[in-house]
């Protein structure tokens, strides 16, 4: 009302048009990205879409927010802009799902089809992980460790659960898989989450070694902790990703078996484990004594 008794409605009439077109824009730029991810929710019925005509779209629109005020296009768009890290911040999660998550799928898909195995070549080498670990409590350090040694390559976490799933009423890894994720999020390692049911040790790092990893990114690595009579230690409690934040670890992982209950893993069936690793040609690191390993001392 105060813009229509200054009399500058011409003036206002050109923002208007500019927030128009560039909803029309996003609009278009919405329709050519779930066009590039492939979703199989967007069935558009237009009889000649294209994801041409989606870039045509987005670029008649931004020619034409220039070409009405170059000032009023700036500002949108400036605008736009501090919405969208508005809206990234301070939303809470959506339930409507994410097209960037889309859009990764597609690419990744892609991308490791075209990671030829037969290609590989030893100039290129890289080591690729997967760590077994039994309770996160105790391993901490040695999760750390394999983080900073896989030097860009994958990184899986691997975990065995001693259950039958015939004599269970639904799949108990289900609900531990948010554990371990949130885990990986708390101690901030670049890590996959692979868990197993299995009658044994053994036999679950068997699985593992042959299904872990997709096409040509698997694990050639297999890291074990060292087969010892030492007590194990609650190392997730004194980790600064928990200590910093002053909170417990409400990850839902058990407590640390007592110095005098006898282990899950037999020895034999450890020596067994690393000939079944080398036996699948996976180079096997045995990790030892990473609780007194102080990495803030080794990068002085």
């Amino acid at each position: 009302q105060l813009v229509l008794f200054s009399g500058k409605l011409n003036t206002i009439a050109g923002v208007v048009t500019t927030f128009f077109l560039l909803v029309y824009a996003t609009v278009n730029l919405a329709c050519l990205a779930l066009e590039w991810a492939s979703a199989p929710n967007f069935r558009p019925t237009f009889r000649y879409f294209t994801w041409h005509t989606c870039l045509l779209g987005i670029a008649g629109c931004c020619v034409m927010m220039f070409l009405i005020s170059p000032v009023s296009a700036s500002a949108s768009l400036g605008f736009l802009l501090l919405l969208l890290l508005a809206l990234h911040y301070l939303s809470p999660s959506s339930t409507w799902g994410y097209i960037s998550q889309a859009l990764i799928f597609h690419q990744v898909r892609k991308y490791l089809l075209m990671l030829d195995v037969r290609k590989d070549h030893v100039k290129f080498w890289r080591p690729q992980m997967l760590l077994m670990v039994q309770n996160p409590r105790g391993s901490a350090r040695l999760i750390d460790f394999v983080n900073d040694l896989k030097k860009s390559g994958l990184y899986v976490l691997g975990h065995v659960e001693l259950q039958d799933l015939d004599m269970l009423p639904s799949d108990p890894l289900q609900p531990q898989q948010d554990s371990w994720l949130s885990l990986v999020d708390k101690l901030n390692v670049k890590a996959f989450v692979s868990l197993t049911l299995a009658p044994s040790v053994r036999h679950g790092v068997r699985q593992l070694l042959f299904t872990s990893g997709l096409g040509g990114m698997r694990p050639n690595t297999l890291v074990l902790g060292f087969y010892d009579d030492a007590a194990p230690q609650d190392g997730l409690a004194r980790h600064p990703a928990f200590t910093s934040a002053r909170e417990e670890v409400p990850l839902g992982f058990p407590p640390l078996r007592a110095p005098t209950t006898p282990k899950l893993l037999s020895a034999r069936e450890y020596v067994g484990i690393v000939a079944d690793a080398l036996k699948m040609l996976r180079n096997v690191l045995l990790a030892r004594q990473l609780e007194s390993l102080d990495k803030a001392w080794e990068l002085r």
